[in-house]
């Protein structure tokens, strides 16, 4: 029988085999923003909106732009920020 630390490393060891596998988009949906960030597909479109992140010409969202708008304000510089 596992322990629960050993369980959880079989665990994370597996999830990233899986995760190394599957490609990433670099641009995702305004539904896939929202699921992402946890809201509501008007609440993410704001969010997004109130970051200076738009859409592109299809509509779509850079996957980067959301998850830096997932983990919030930073305390260092932003990208592009001149000292």
């Amino acid at each position: 029988m596992l322990t629960e630390q050993e369980a959880r490393r079989v665990a994370i060891a597996a999830a990233e085999e899986v995760l190394a596998r599957r490609p990433v988009p670099s641009t995702v949906t305004l539904s896939d923003a929202a699921e992402m960030l946890g809201v509501s597909r008007q609440t993410a479109r704001k969010m997004l909106r109130e970051a200076g992140i738009m859409a592109n010409a299809s509509g779509r969202y850079c996957i980067e732009d959301v998850w830096r708008v997932r983990r919030g304000p930073t305390d260092g510089p932003t990208r592009g920020a001149t000292p």
